[in-house]
């Protein structure tokens, strides 16, 4: 598996998967519920249609920031905290690191996350 390979792998399965689920979950009804996605639903529910939807979609930004965090560090870019090493990232014995964070950040700008 290629670095370009990989990181389609992981936003496919941030963008396709997990953030669907975060809308799914936060566009549903407000309901009687009081676990962490019934708290942010109900907050949203305060907000317009349109606001909602910003605050929503505002989610891929921070998925994808977050993304890159572990990407630059596992690139060898950035070490959070006092953190200091090296880190290797093999695939079938293949090093796939370097520049996983500038084309995960590349993916992200043509899909319009950062608009």
């Amino acid at each position: 598996m290629s670095n370009q390979a990989f990181v389609d792998a992981v936003f496919s399965e941030l963008f396709s998967e997990h953030f669907h689920h975060y809308k799914d979950a936060l566009t549903r009804p407000v309901d009687g519920e009081q676990d962490a996605y019934a708290r942010a639903r109900n907050a949203l529910a305060l907000l317009s249609a349109g606001q909602r939807h910003d605050v929503v979609e505002f989610l891929k930004v921070v998925i994808a920031d977050s993304a890159s965090v572990l990407l630059e560090t596992l690139d060898g870019v950035h070490f959070p905290g006092d953190f200091e090493g090296e880190c290797v990232v093999r695939l079938d014995g293949e090093e796939i690191q370097g520049d996983l964070q500038d084309m995960f950040i590349q993916k992200a700008l043509g899909q319009g996350i950062y608009d």
